[in-house]
């Protein structure tokens, strides 16, 4: 055994509480960041569900079609609201899965609110009588599409094993082209650009499997079960 006088004892006695109330000290901070990096991700949680739920595209909508009007007509016959309850909930949704898919809040915004304003403007143009005879054509073309493509998106959802990328790929760029020929006329490069916006996200490979590959992405697989239910809504109520 090792021999000690009375200083160097009590020297050790010191050392030794020190180190304990060191130890106890790094215990307790190490507690404390367990606790703020649980904090941390629970307030991360909050922060994404409150940017998947603040969206409403009702009133974006409704700027979009106070803007337009003020713009570009006078008369009193474009002042119903072109978008109603029902498309306000399916452009939400779509909004929502569009959140999940980017995880990003900007980027999720920008497509939806691009499809409102073309939806808007287009709808505010045929109220006004814009479209020529050919051009009226090309819009029952492209409502027709358009209907395809919901009850399509339905179907895959709801038939197990009936998903094809390709065949839902080929219809959204049928759409797309007709909608550029249809506003090319009648607004800026820049609602053309808008257009093509939206399909650089919604026809990509990486999208559409994200919704329809089973167990691709749980969490948007959920979210289109309601697009979906909207989409028939939408169907029903003669809006598609």
């Amino acid at each position: 055994s090792v021999q000690c006088n009375s200083a160097q004892c009590f020297q050790l006695r010191s050392e030794l509480s020190q180190v304990e109330t060191l130890y106890s000290l790094l215990k307790k901070t190490e507690l404390c960041l367990e606790i703020n990096v649980a904090n941390i991700s629970g307030l991360d949680d909050q922060i994404n569900e409150t940017e998947m739920t603040d969206f409403k595209a009702s009133v974006v909508a409704f700027e979009v079609q106070k803007n337009f009007a003020n713009k570009f007509f006078s008369n009193k016959a474009v002042a119903k609201s072109l978008i109603d309850d029902t498309s306000g909930n399916l452009l939400d949704n779509l909004y929502k899965l569009l959140y999940v898919f980017t995880k990003n809040k900007k980027d999720s915004e920008k497509t939806t609110r691009n499809i409102i304003k073309i939806a808007i403007k287009i709808g505010m143009l045929q109220r006004g009588d814009k479209f020529s005879r050919e051009e009226k054509a090309n819009l029952v073309k492209i409502q027709k599409n358009l209907r395809t493509v919901a009850m399509t998106l339905i179907s895959f959802y709801q038939v197990d094993h009936t998903y094809d990328r390709n065949f839902v790929i080929k219809y959204l760029t049928e759409l797309e082209t007709l909608l550029k020929n249809l506003i090319s006329n009648h607004l800026t490069d820049k609602s053309v650009g808008r257009v093509e916006q939206i399909f650089g996200v919604v026809k990509t490979p990486e999208f559409l499997d994200s919704v329809y590959v089973p167990k691709k992405n749980s969490e948007m697989r959920e979210i289109m079960g309601t697009v979906v239910s909207d989409l028939n809504c939408c169907l029903e109520a003669g809006i598609l």
